[in-house]
């Protein structure tokens, strides 16, 4: 029997190494376990890619040359950013039938918000579909984009730029898609559609406006205080021009001796406003308008006027509030009552200035 327990005696010295090591080995204990499995891997919501769609470019006969080259400009931008997946409307007609492609050329022309935008989604496969215009006048480019969500169903950013030639296109197009790459990297760190204050707003193009002005009249030789209000509705035909109709009252007094009482005039206008800066908060602008005023009451004599003519003038600065909200202070003048006053016996003619205090809502 000591032969075979010393045999034993040897082996259990021979193996007690292996086995603290085993005990006491760094890989075995519970944190090593946790290390080995290595750092969480990241969700695949942050690593999923933004997938966005751009559209090609509407444009008017004298641009539709380069509205090909401003829309492959700007897919090549936004393509270079991170977390981006841009595809092409070429890429996304591959895969449509006729009557789908029909779709979606109605559906980029028409739908900026909404339950269509879900259409837009399923037809292009993508979250973001970005559309936009791009319009010639002589040698100067304007430049308006649209980056629309298709799963909130409305518009992000609207963002717009004037090249004034054709040499100094290019870094207005890089302007327009760099602000559409910050709106789907970091939204709400730059400009938006629609910020509270301040900020570039969204801004005016196919869209309606409905306003409201109180004003006071200067009217050479009657009284200082002439009071009055206009109702205007106006339609964006043009990101830079609004057309619109007013209708409105005034009461104009005068103090001269025999000229005792007031003279009720009902303006109405259709004119059209072209604004300057549209991509920013506070834009001036000016305009004109044509039209009839109609005149009666009791001033002096003269009982009724009948109808005269309306031909306006004027500059003004609007201030726009959250993109929709327009507060407006204007100055204006009438020619036309100027050369033939507001009677027959020119009453009410020579220097005429009109002060505007408006708010008009942008739909």
């Amino acid at each position: 029997m000591p032969y075979p327990f010393a045999q034993l005696a040897l082996l259990l010295v021979l193996l007690a190494p292996t086995a603290r090591a085993q005990v006491f080995s760094p890989s075995s204990g519970p944190d090593s376990e946790a290390a080995a499995a290595g750092p969480t891997a990241p969700s695949s919501k942050e690593e999923a890619p933004l997938r966005v769609a751009v559209l090609a470019f509407e444009a008017n006969a004298s641009a539709r040359d380069s509205a090909t080259g401003v829309t492959s400009l700007i897919t090549g931008r936004l393509a270079e950013a991170p977390r981006l997946w841009v595809v092409s409307q070429r890429d996304v007609e591959a895969s449509l039938d006729d009557a789908q492609r029909r779709q979606l050329a109605d559906l980029k022309t028409s739908c900026e918000r909404g339950a269509c935008l879900k259409d837009l989604s399923t037809l292009t496969g993508a979250r973001f579909v970005v559309i936009g215009r791009v319009d010639r006048f002589g040698d100067s480019y304007l430049l308006s984009a649209n980056l629309l969500d298709t799963e909130r169903e409305e518009s992000l950013s609207k963002p717009r730029a004037e090249s004034p030639e054709a040499d100094t296109l290019f870094p207005t197009v890089y302007a327009i898609a760099d602000a559409l790459v910050a709106e789907l990297v970091a939204p709400g760190v730059t400009q938006g559609a629609r910020p509270l204050i301040g900020g570039a707003p969204m801004v005016g193009g196919g869209g309606l406006s409905l306003g409201l002005r109180i004003n006071n009249n200067f009217v050479d030789k009657l009284a200082n205080f002439n009071p009055g209000a206009d109702l205007e509705v106006g339609y964006w035909f043009h990101p830079e021009w609004l057309g619109f109709v007013q209708v409105g009252f005034s009461y104009l007094r005068s103090d001269t001796a025999g000229a005792e009482g007031g003279l009720n005039v009902l303006p109405s206008v259709v004119g059209a406003r072209h604004y300057h800066n549209v991509e920013k908060s506070l834009r001036p602008y000016w305009g004109f308008g044509l039209g009839v005023q109609l005149s009666f009451g009791d001033f002096g004599i003269f009982q009724s006027t009948g109808p005269l003519p309306t031909v306006v003038g004027f500059l003004g600065l609007e201030y726009l509030i959250a993109g929709h909200v327009g507060v407006q202070l204007e100055a204006g003048t009438n020619v036309a009552q100027a050369v033939l006053g507001l009677a027959e016996s020119k009453l009410g003619d020579g220097l005429n200035l009109d002060l505007n205090l408006g708010i008009a809502y942008h739909f």
